[in-house]
């Protein structure tokens, strides 16, 4: 008998729960850029738990609605790309994780689309520090954390 996989560790799950829960808190992280860069700004709002929280520089969302609101408030003309990597997760139990991870931000403000965009260097990199949880069966972020460490404003 293989007691690799069935082995618990101090969440209670065996190793394949565990690795389950990790792939969807990755896929997460994964989806809230692409959702961001492809302004699904709705589907970006239920990537968090209903009153998920956000809390970014000088801001803290509180609800869908709030980041809902946030994100519709970003300008029209600026395209986004976000390059997210480094993601570790931690998974607590069954239905709570925790992970951190980092995002390479580019943005060309004025973009005039089709053609390629000049910008050559990224506006930022941000360290995400997640708190996820499972509703009905889907993950969402319960807490995001975004702490700027290193900016072209700076």
């Amino acid at each position: 008998m293989n007691h690799e996989n069935t082995a618990q560790d101090e969440s209670g799950l065996d190793a394949a729960q565990t690795a389950t829960i990790q792939i969807a808190c990755m896929a997460l992280v994964a989806r809230y850029c692409h959702c961001a860069d492809l302004r699904l700004h709705k589907e970006f709002s239920e990537l968090f738990a209903p009153e998920g929280e956000w809390i970014r520089p000088g801001m803290h969302m509180k609800s869908r609605d709030d980041i809902l609101r946030f994100m519709d408030a970003r300008s029209p003309k600026a395209m986004t790309r976000h390059v997210c990597g480094s993601i570790h997760i931690e998974v607590v139990d069954a239905d709570h994780a925790r992970g951190f991870s980092y995002t390479t931000v580019y943005r060309e403000p004025d973009y005039k689309g089709p053609d390629i965009s000049p910008r050559v260097v990224p506006e930022m990199v941000v360290d995400y520090r997640d708190d996820y949880v499972r509703i009905d069966g889907r993950w969402h972020f319960g807490k995001r954390h975004t702490t700027v460490v290193f900016s072209d404003k700076a």
